[in-house]
């Protein structure tokens, strides 16, 4: 009598069993390293998943811009309002006004058009005594810059020649 005979072997799914076991741990155990890296860095993935996926967007971001991202820096570049020109040209004056007081007065003369013109409720500066200096000239021109810029870009040009 053989011993296959016995009445616990008899399925033959029983007999391949244990067969199959050790033919998955002989594929198992050369690959038991990287499966356990590759679990402890999927276990780190999930514990930190904030930071793992501004991670992931940052590399996307930086392989590939969205494109309203680019739209918004030439639309930024090309638009320029009349206010951030006047700002613009007015800064440049103070800029050389020391040096080219002409070019400094053209400029805020530029910069006085090219703003928006308010309706002021003030009235013009009285005619006073003729003021001499350029300082005096130019406090009262930041004075009322504000609100009667054409004035006050007058008088920063009479400064400018004074």
């Amino acid at each position: 009598m053989s011993t296959l005979s016995n009445n616990s072997y008899t399925n033959p799914a029983l007999i391949a069993v244990p067969a199959v076991l050790a033919a998955i741990g002989l594929a198992y155990t050369p690959a038991r390293p990287a499966i356990i890296a590759v679990a402890a860095v999927v276990a780190l993935a999930v514990l930190f998943k904030p930071l793992t996926l501004s991670l992931l967007r940052t590399v996307l971001l930086a392989i590939t811009p969205s494109a309203s991202v680019a739209v918004a820096k030439k639309s930024a570049v090309a638009v320029a309002s009349p206010v951030q020109t006047a700002f613009a040209l007015n800064r440049k004056a103070n800029q050389i006004a020391q040096t080219q007081p002409a070019l400094a007065a053209e400029l805020r003369m530029r910069a006085a058009y090219s703003a928006p013109q308010r309706i002021s409720k003030r009235v013009a500066v009285p005619a006073q005594a003729p003021v001499q200096t350029a300082f005096a000239l130019n406090r009262k021109a930041n004075q009322i810059a504000q609100t009667q810029p054409e004035l006050a870009a007058k008088l920063r040009m009479q400064a400018a020649y004074a």
